[in-house]
């Protein structure tokens, strides 16, 4: 029988490896600290205010509207949704679907100052 392999030779300790690691750590926690007692950059700055989502959304309305009118569209979106839903209501519905659009609401009274 042949004889098994030797076994491998033992490595001293890997003093490249942890002088890499303490290296890495080190530099780590240096900028760490740098940026802790750096000045903040960004102070004094004001995000932009966020624009009132009920007037953005009568801004889209109101495109898409005029590109329905400008694209010769045969009949406005309220009608064309008034008459898909009456198209698609059968006397099998068992499901409230689909669903009636609610009723417009009253616009918001600001309060008077």
């Amino acid at each position: 029988m042949a004889d098994p392999a030797p076994p491998p030779e033992a490595r001293g300790f890997p003093f490249a490896t942890v002088a890499a690691t303490l290296a890495t750590l080190f530099a780590f926690l240096g900028l760490m600290v740098l940026a802790y007692k750096s000045p903040n950059y960004l102070d004094g700055t004001r995000p932009e205010p966020k624009p009132d989502p009920e007037a953005k959304l009568r801004e889209v309305r109101a495109r898409n509207d005029a590109v329905l009118a400008g694209s010769g569209a045969k009949m406005s979106v309220p009608a064309a949704t008034a008459e898909l839903l009456g198209k698609l209501k059968s006397e099998k519905d068992r499901l409230p679907f689909p669903a009636p659009e609610p009723a417009a609401s009253a616009p918001p009274v600001d309060p008077k100052k």
